[in-house]
C-alpha cells in the first residue's frame, strides 16, 4: 500500500529542480538588468526586469504549494519565454545571456514536464 503522505523521490526532485531553475531564471534577468545600468536609463532598465519579471512571479505562490495547474501554465508561459531567449540568442551584443536563458527555460521546462507527469502518475489526478 502507498503512502500519499510523503511523495515518490521523483515527485520530491522535480520539484526542487523546478524551484532552482526558476530561481536562477529571475537571478539571471535580474543580473542581466544590473550590467545595463551603466550604458542607459536607470528607469527604463527597472520597467523593462518588471515586465520580464512580474509574470513569473505571479507563479510563485502555488509553486511553493505545489499547485499541479500552476506547473502546467508555467510549462505554457515558459515556452513563451523561450522564443524570446531564442531571439535574443541571435543578437551580437546579448548572445550569451540569450544562450543562457535558453538553456535555463529548456531546463525548467523539462522538469515542470517531468513533475507533471509525475505527480499525475502517482496520485492519479487529473489537472
Amino acid at each position: 500500500m502507498t503512502d500519499h503522505n510523503t511523495p515518490p523521490a521523483l515527485i520530491d526532485l522535480s520539484h526542487r529542480a523546478v524551484v532552482y531553475l526558476y530561481a536562477a531564471l529571475l537571478l539571471t534577468f535580474t543580473a542581466y538588468g544590473f550590467t545595463q545600468i551603466p550604458n542607459g536609463n536607470l528607469t527604463a532598465i527597472i520597467v523593462l526586469w518588471l515586465i520580464k519579471v512580474l509574470p513569473l512571479l505571479i507563479f510563485l505562490p502555488g509553486l511553493l504549494r505545489r499547485k499541479l495547474r500552476t506547473y502546467a501554465w508555467l510549462s505554457f508561459v515558459v515556452l513563451l519565454y523561450f522564443i524570446q531567449g531564442v531571439q535574443t540568442a541571435f543578437t551580437e551584443d546579448a548572445r550569451l545571456y540569450g544562450i543562457i536563458v535558453s538553456g535555463l527555460l529548456s531546463l525548467l521546462f523539462c522538469a515542470l514536464v517531468i513533475y507533471i507527469r509525475a505527480f499525475r502518475g502517482y496520485y492519479k489526478t487529473p489537472l
